[in-house]
């Protein structure tokens, strides 16, 4: 999972948003063109899949990268899904900034798209109670067939609101984050190989600091929640890297846990001895260190491997980096994040003038074709394909690197198309098969007393973590601590989630 808990999402898709007038009613069509009739409606008439059709998606940085007389709603990508779909399709970028705020204007203007995405499970739990959306199980039995390829019974299920399902979620296919990534050329030089437990890490630790001079491990964990997510694997080996653990049939924090404490006890005497980089805290791009062989082993997003590799050829001293996998612990525990959890939500507003063909067109976008047109392009100009092979240059890719942000939700094949294109895949793959923790809290339900106080929680917690690693806090507080986080709200917190989680 990734592991800063997300209110709104990050990572470049922040939803906010466009005014628009409502989709004019033409011609009634169905995906083919054709006049199709529907479900009923909530009225109890017939319903008519509608031709126009109005999309509004969370922004998307590629959205600023149209070139020439390109837009949003004129290129051959779109043109191409119009053709495909039998839609006409128009869609709006929510902007970058505030989007809860603007979610509730658009909604409260009656004035909705037909689909719209939502950031974070709390935003969509708030409009589902509201009533302002639309229940989609029987649009996803009789409509949307396709589904079954973008989100599993279990997903789907966490979202229901009074048993019915009223959003879809965006699948997130990309199912490594952050990893934990060597200088094997350094490694190699001094004749070590890479450590596979904590032990061993230490050891490898101390023989690269006594040969070398260097201080070993480094981080960049200035920024709120890059604490966790930089010690992640690390913390994995004592079986507390997500929020949450299972013990007794419960959910505990996992940051007022024995185990807790004993992982950072391992940080600080790798800090009082010099194999963890002093300056962890304030780090804010580590990247560096790797590059300039003050350091070793660091945690890194994925896709700063080949940025790593990359400056390392340009200083043409032979060095290069690899990742590695995530250290195993005494009770044989490890792990790496999990990335895949969607915490996007696509759904269609209550007032939604063509929710029959707002549920087409997603079956439609869920489909093979439209999932080669919208990670590859166009055949015959941005790739080829024989026996069932694509094959497309990083030129190919670049020039159309827009057309992801088409899609609803994202598959297997899309991120392995992009991935190769950027020649990503010796960074990505070799890690799919480690370890990846389950936070349980993931598949639950938006629960006002966890989710009003994650981010404080999160964020007490990590600032101590810092404080007892460095000594500003002595680690025979740690029970302290813990009276002192259940104080600010992690046990009203905890006992909320487990309602839900015992009764599951």
């Amino acid at each position: 999972m990734v592991f800063r808990k997300k209110t709104a999402i990050s990572i470049g898709v922040i939803m906010c948003i466009l005014f628009m007038s409502g989709c004019s009613t033409s011609k009634d069509a169905g995906p083919a063109g054709t006049e199709k009739a529907a479900a009923t409606s909530a009225s109890g008439g017939e319903a008519k899949a509608l031709k126009d059709l109005k999309i509004t998606r969370l922004y998307h940085g590629v959205m600023e990268q149209f070139k020439g007389s390109d837009t949003m709603n004129n290129n051959k990508i779109i043109n191409k899904l119009r053709e495909g779909s039998g839609f006409n399709i128009q869609y709006e970028s929510l902007p970058n900034e505030n989007p809860s705020q603007k979610t509730s204007i658009i909604f409260a203007s009656g004035d909705v798209p037909d689909i719209i995405m939502v950031a974070g499970k709390s935003d969509y739990f708030k409009l589902a109670k509201q009533g302002a959306l639309e229940p989609l199980d029987d649009l996803i039995a009789k409509q949307i067939p396709n589904l079954s390829t973008m989100a599993s019974k279990e997903a789907l299920d966490a979202l229901r609101y009074d048993g019915k399902v009223y959003a879809i979620p965006y699948r997130n296919a990309l199912k490594v984050g952050n990893g934990l990534i060597e200088r094997a050329d350094i490694l190699k030089e001094l004749n070590l190989n890479a450590p596979t437990t904590i032990d061993e890490f230490t050891s490898t630790m101390k023989t690269i600091k006594e040969k070398k001079n260097i201080t070993p491990l480094t981080m960049a964990t200035s920024s709120a929640g890059s604490f966790f997510d930089g010690f992640f694997p690390f913390a994995a080996a004592y079986g507390v890297a997500t929020p949450t653990v299972v013990k007794d049939g419960k959910l505990k924090f996992s940051w007022v846990q024995p185990e807790y404490k004993e992982f950072l006890t391992t940080l600080k005497k790798w800090y009082d001895e010099g194999l963890l980089d002093p300056e962890f805290a304030v780090n804010k791009d580590s990247k560096e260190k790797l590059i300039n062989g003050t350091a070793v082993f660091n945690t890194l997003y994925f896709s700063s491997g080949i940025d790593v590799d990359k400056a390392l050829q340009d200083k043409k001293t032979g060095g290069n980096v690899q990742f590695i996998a995530p250290p195993v612990g005494k009770d044989g525990k490890s792990g790496i994040q999990d990335t895949s959890v969607s915490t996007q939500f696509v759904v269609i507003p209550k007032q939604a003038k063509n929710k029959l063909g707002a549920a087409q067109y997603l079956n439609y976008l869920y489909s093979k074709d439209a999932d080669v047109l919208i990670n590859y392009g166009v055949k015959g100009e941005d790739y080829t394909e024989a026996n069932g092979e694509y094959t497309q240059t990083k030129e190919q890719s670049d020039k159309i690197s827009w057309r992801s942000m088409y899609g609803l939700g994202d598959t297997d094949f899309g991120i392995a198309a992009r991935l190769k294109a950027k020649n990503l895949l010796p960074y990505y793959e070799p890690q799919l098969k480690y370890n990846k923790p389950r936070e349980e809290t993931n598949f639950a339900p938006s629960i006002e007393a966890y989710d009003s106080k994650f981010t404080e929680l999160r964020n007490y917690a990590e600032e101590n973590s810092m404080k007892f690693i460095m000594g500003k806090r002595d680690l025979s507080e740690f029970d302290k601590f813990v009276q002192e986080f259940d104080a600010k709200g992690g046990k009203t917190a905890i006992d909320a989630v487990n309602e839900w989680y015992t009764k599951k």
